[in-house]
């Protein structure tokens, strides 16, 4: 299978940063010679970066990362609210990092595998364009124990972006 290249957007620390994701037989980001992970500070840094590898990127705008949301979400404990989609969009971008770096995000599936299927069943995607029209729009209600372990799963996966990024410095 052909590799797709992405700009991929995040938003952390309140600032706006981009990286370079990739679509192929499996996803993942792109790593610079010492394992790390490229961020950049504007979409036309993240582009130069890829034109300087030789690679082509797909011509699309970027899709927003929330990540500020996802931290705030994990240290707000007492919030029971879940945006499935943006957790959803976290958890498959850390589950893609880890991949890359060779980390050991949600290392227990077994645990977690109903989680993520919540996430995905209260999604955009499920909900928009795999539901039937006739068919009630699936919000999934969570344990507390649920909750906890969705917190410390997102929040590991949170350690792992965080400890392979390298900010570039714009040219």
């Amino acid at each position: 299978m052909a590799v797709s290249y992405f700009a991929l957007w995040y938003t952390l620390s309140a600032d706006d940063a981009y990286l370079v994701w990739y679509s192929g037989d499996e996803d993942g980001v792109l790593l610079d010679a010492a394992g790390r992970i490229p961020s950049f500070a504007s979409v036309a840094e993240v582009r130069r970066h890829a034109d300087d590898l030789g690679l082509e990127l797909v011509d699309e705008a970027p899709i927003l990362h929330a990540l500020d949301r996802t931290l705030a979400w994990i240290d707000d404990a007492d919030n029971t609210t879940v945006n499935c989609g943006n957790l959803l969009a976290a958890w498959n971008l850390f589950d893609d990092v880890s991949r890359s770096v060779g980390g050991s995000f949600d290392a227990d599936k077994a645990a977690t595998q109903d989680l993520y299927m919540k996430l995905f069943g209260g999604g955009d995607t499920a909900n928009s364009v795999l539901r039937p029209e006739d068919a009630a729009v699936y919000c999934p209600a969570w344990s507390e124990e649920e909750l906890a372990l969705l917190r410390s799963t997102l929040r590991a996966g949170l350690s792992i972006f965080n400890n392979a990024l390298m900010p570039m410095p714009a040219r």
